[in-house]
């Protein structure tokens, strides 16, 4: 029955619609996980590079010189996870987008499910009909 063969395709359409709908909201999530773990990265850094600064008082060369690479160091770090940070966001946008997509995707096979189910149980209720109807009728001619 050609009702029944394009509900089934559509019933498979819609499971493949669900998997990529279930993707793109873990791509999301994992997007929008690690754009939160980079801001809090370049923040934390941020802070560190603050609280670094020379104490007041008398210090040797060496320590100025360690406290100058840890300082650069934090502030590489800093901006590396600014950058990570801006690179997860535009993928966060990205995903939201794909994630909506998938899920208009979804409503129109679960539109068009309800219409090949339709047709089908209108198929399967004419044939039905038709069937008692000549079974009536092959009662009335035997008769």
């Amino acid at each position: 029955m050609r009702e029944a063969r394009r509900l089934a395709l559509i019933e498979r359409q819609t499971l493949i619609a669900d998997v990529a709908r279930k993707q793109a909201l873990r791509g999301l999530a994992e997007a929008l996980e690690a754009e939160a773990r980079s801001h809090a990265l370049a923040d934390k850094s941020k802070a560190l590079v603050a609280i670094s600064a020379p104490m007041p008082g008398t210090t040797t060369g060496a320590a100025l010189t360690g406290r100058a690479a840890f300082t650069a160091s934090l502030t590489q770090l800093a901006a590396t996870a600014g950058n990570a940070a801006h690179d997860a966001a535009r993928q966060s946008v990205w995903q939201a987008e794909t994630l909506a997509k998938a899920e208009s995707r979804t409503k129109r096979l679960a539109e068009r499910e309800a219409e090949a189910r339709a047709a089908l149980d209108a198929t399967k209720a004419r044939r039905a009909a038709e069937h008692e109807a000549s079974a009536l009728a092959r009662k009335l001619q035997s008769k």
